[in-house]
């Protein structure tokens, strides 16, 4: 990435839970390291193992500033239950019981069901364009690479309607300097 602010533990300070979508879409978009800009991220173990099976090289490369942090009790029968219960999946669930475990600012989330349980519990949910448009937004990027990033997003094998990614233009062109 070019013109990123800083390489260091989460410039804006927030605590970000995230599930796989958002690691595997900014990552094939060669944008992971916009998230680190945004706070210090944390994964439960199945994202992690998730992200595993979809990139077979994350294991290995998984960058040292994204920490796997385990469930506790109760938060490990929460998620266990949100499975169950509300039809999502296992990373989903274990990530939004990790949220609430450590009480994070944001949940990462471009599953349009995890997003609307997450939001109905009152988690403030953002997704990978959210990560892009947001480290614009706070000067922590390029008008330049948040669009460039914008652009690999869309080739990525995030599923975005047209109505979303006309939004999403139309919110970085506003945060044009």
């Amino acid at each position: 990435m070019g013109d990123l602010a800083s390489e260091g533990d989460g410039v804006a300070g927030r605590l970000i839970v995230s599930n796989t979508g958002p690691l595997l879409h900014l990552r094939e978009a060669d944008s992971l390291p916009m998230m680190r800009l945004l706070g210090e991220i944390l994964i439960p173990p199945a994202v992690a193992a998730e992200t595993a099976v979809h990139d077979n090289a994350w294991t290995l490369t998984r960058p040292d500033w994204i920490r796997v942090v385990e469930l506790d009790d109760p938060f490990r029968p929460y998620a266990a239950a949100l499975t169950d219960a509300e039809a999502l999946h296992v990373g989903e669930a274990e990530a939004i019981a990790l949220a609430r475990q450590t009480d994070a600012d944001w949940f990462l989330t471009d599953d349009a069901e995890a997003r609307r349980f997450a939001e109905s519990s009152g988690i403030e949910v953002h997704g990978s364009l959210g990560v892009v448009l947001t480290a614009l937004g706070d000067g922590l990027c390029s008008f330049e690479d948040a669009t460039e990033s914008l652009r690999r997003l869309r080739r990525s094998s995030l599923h975005m309607a047209d109505d979303v990614w006309e939004r999403a233009l139309t919110a970085l062109n506003r945060l044009r300097p």
